[in-house]
């Protein structure tokens, strides 16, 4: 691989990339009675390439295989989960989905490869 090449601008030339909702988070913090409740900030549609994730790479990072993982390539600064918050959140045809994490090339190449898992109705 070449340092620098934007490998995703090269795919975006070939292959139509979908278009998703990305919900980036804000805040986490206690209310009255306890309970810790996430913000996020409005959500903004996100361009890129959305993937079902191998089984070899459910297997190989010990993923719970019961449930449905997909990979989002895209140029946006999306974050995983952080300690002490929360993961952004990705809507794609109606379902929800938590950012797990994946490559991260964005400070080389301007994108990023994000793994998430489908989470439930959105």
């Amino acid at each position: 691989m070449i340092p620098g090449l934007n490998l995703l601008a090269i795919a975006g030339g070939v292959v139509q990339f979908q278009t998703v909702q990305w919900y980036r988070f804000v805040i986490r913090r206690e209310n009255e009675r306890g309970q810790w409740l996430t913000e996020y900030a409005l959500p903004q549609p996100l361009s890129g390439s959305w993937q079902p994730a191998s089984d070899s790479t459910i297997r190989d990072r010990g993923l719970d295989a019961t449930k449905l993982y997909y990979n989002l390539y895209t140029a946006a600064p999306v974050e995983g989960v952080q300690r002490g918050a929360a993961p952004d959140q990705i809507i794609y045809n109606d379902r929800r989905h938590d950012v797990v994490g994946g490559p991260d090339w964005y400070t080389q190449d301007g994108w990023r490869g994000i793994l998430c898992v489908d989470v439930g109705p959105a």
